[in-house]
């Protein structure tokens, strides 16, 4: 195909989506803006509209192992009028629909990085259907081919690719009971490994194989005696008292107080404080406490999880496991 005049003249601006796990090109005069990690919206006038939504996922599915099932997988709906073509290891789904007044253009790509690593690039652009809208669309879906084109995959993993294998691997991981001190049972993927104290009064959870990130587990017991004729006030009471006893001195944020049934409570917070090595670095952790309220002590099990990782994603996927872990605990006294 013989390129026109114009292809050699439009300038481009290059974006790398997730650590160049995608590369794209968009003409100069179009305008750019990140709505978050995984999201970008362009648009191509000074109008702002309308707006072209491209959107990133990386995945792993070791599913996903045939022809059939990609193609099953990207095609929404088979009574749609759609394109699919295969270059490689990428596939691109284009089809376009109505939706009541509007119309909608889909283009999907989705490159595959052997055995089982998956990225999946999402275009969509909408506009009212009517004459009006038709001269303003015209001239960007034009584009829009030329833009799909210049899409580029990593050929590499890269560290989207890992975090796509690291939430595989814990939303699939095996659970395993582990029973401490017979006070609160929890269920652990299998490949944790867990390091008892010398003294048996705490617990570290290594949670990957390097042993970057771990998690504390600690148990306490308060002495308390209930006088009141209304437990279930009291029970309240005690544990607002104790939370604040125990976090008066912790600068914390997005608090949380849940109360399960009479007996169980699970508190939770993020803390932050000045990293003594480096006093323009802030620390921050993630700590729940379960605590159950008895007739002469209060039985507190504590979690704390140090948010060490500077992709903020992957900090969240192993906070995702262990808000599950953590809320699924079974106080056992």
């Amino acid at each position: 195909m013989t390129k026109s005049k114009d292809d050699f003249l439009e300038k481009n601006k290059k974006i790398e989506l997730l650590d160049s796990t995608a590369t794209l090109l968009f003409p100069e005069t179009c305008s750019l803006n990140s709505k978050d990690l995984n999201t970008l919206e362009v648009t191509f006038s000074k109008e702002r509209y309308p707006v072209l939504g491209i959107n990133i996922q990386c995945f792993d599915n070791p599913k996903l192992n045939s022809e059939t099932k990609i193609k099953r997988y990207l095609i929404d709906d088979e009574e749609i009028n759609f394109r699919l073509e295969r270059k490689g290891d990428v596939f691109c789904l284009n089809y376009e629909v109505a939706v009541e007044n509007e119309k909608l253009v889909i283009y999907k790509l989705l490159s595959i990085l052997k055995p089982r690593n998956f990225r999946l690039l999402r275009f969509a652009i909408t506009w009212p259907d009517s004459k009006q809208a038709k001269k303003v669309i015209e001239p960007i879906l034009a584009k829009l081919p030329k833009i799909i084109e210049k899409v580029k995959f990593n050929s590499q993993r890269t560290k989207y690719d890992e975090l796509a294998s690291l939430d595989y691997n814990l939303s699939n991981a095996r659970l395993v009971n582990n029973d401490f001190w017979n006070v609160i049972k929890l269920l652990l993927p299998l490949k944790w490994r867990v390091n008892l104290s010398k003294n048996d009064e705490y617990a570290q959870i290594i949670m990957d194989l390097k042993g970057n990130f771990s998690f504390l587990v600690e148990k306490f017991f308060v002495n308390t005696t209930l006088k009141s004729k209304n437990n279930e006030i009291n029970n309240d009471k005690l544990v607002e008292n104790l939370i604040k006893e125990i976090t008066k001195e912790v600068n914390i944020t997005n608090a949380k107080l849940k109360k399960s049934d009479e007996n169980n409570f699970l508190f939770y917070f993020i803390a932050s404080e000045i990293d003594v090595n480096d006093s323009t670095k802030v620390n921050k952790s993630k700590i729940w406490y379960r605590l159950k309220v008895l007739e002469d002590k209060i039985v507190i099990i504590s979690f704390v999880f140090e948010l060490i990782s500077d992709i903020e994603l992957e900090n969240e996927l192993y906070l995702e496991k262990l808000n599950q872990i953590i809320g699924a605990a079974e106080i056992l006294v």
